[in-house]
């Protein structure tokens, strides 16, 4: 009787320990998953970066050249009202000058866009490329908690390498856990319809000790 009960024991304590690194396994999966996704996130932002800040380049080289062809129609505008003699010629070149001034004044605002549009692609690239250093780092930090997994390369793309193989190296783990545990409930459930002489499934080990207990008991009245 009692090696039935320290068979018990020992199912409760392997059933205890597998469920503790089953649940360290489950959390790591998912700081891996995040890393994952946050470092593919990351990379994508800085590959789309580069075109960004051509483009950003060449609107604002191509939003001065507006200007300078607005700045060059104002100066003609005012020499033309210099020139103007007669009163219609003088009112002329007044809304001549008028309409040069605000397209010079609405090219010199689209610059300005352009200058800051310019800028916050640059602040962008800036937080881009810490949060690119952070990821690397995490994945350093989580390297040595997961087995048979190489630690990372340096960099974003060394992050991103490990957090793929570290989440195949999980899943097979979590598997080989999962499989471990049922072969502990099987157990329990043989150990119990032994006692009791009949067929019994039991869905956990939990508690094991204090049920065959009472099958004893019952089985003895």
């Amino acid at each position: 009787m009692q090696s039935l009960f320290e068979f018990a024991e020992e199912l409760e304590r392997r059933d205890g320990a597998l469920a503790q690194a089953l649940d360290e396994v489950e959390r790591l999966q998912h700081d891996v998953d995040e890393l994952r996704t946050q470092a593919a996130a990351t990379a994508e932002r800085l590959a789309a970066l580069s075109a960004a800040l051509v483009a950003a380049e060449a609107d604002e080289h191509a939003a001065y050249a507006v200007v300078e062809d607005a700045h060059s129609a104002v100066q003609v505008g005012e020499a033309a009202l210099e020139r103007a003699r007669r009163d219609d010629e003088r009112l002329a070149a007044e809304r001549d000058l008028q309409l040069a001034r605000e397209e010079l004044h609405a090219a010199d605002e689209r610059a300005a866009a352009a200058v800051r549009a310019g800028e916050r692609l640059v602040r962008d690239g800036d937080a881009y490329r810490l949060d690119a250093e952070r990821l690397a780092a995490r994945a350093v930090e989580l390297g040595g908690r997961v087995r048979d997994v190489p630690e990372p390369d340096a960099g974003l793309n060394g992050a991103i390498e490990w957090a793929s193989l570290a989440r195949g190296a999980l899943l097979l783990e979590r598997s080989s856990l999962v499989r471990e545990r049922e072969m502990a409930i099987r157990e329990a459930s043989e150990l119990l319809g032994g006692v009791l002489g009949d067929p019994l499934t039991t869905t956990a080990v939990t508690g094991i000790r204090d049920r065959l207990a009472r099958a004893l008991r019952d089985a003895s009245a």
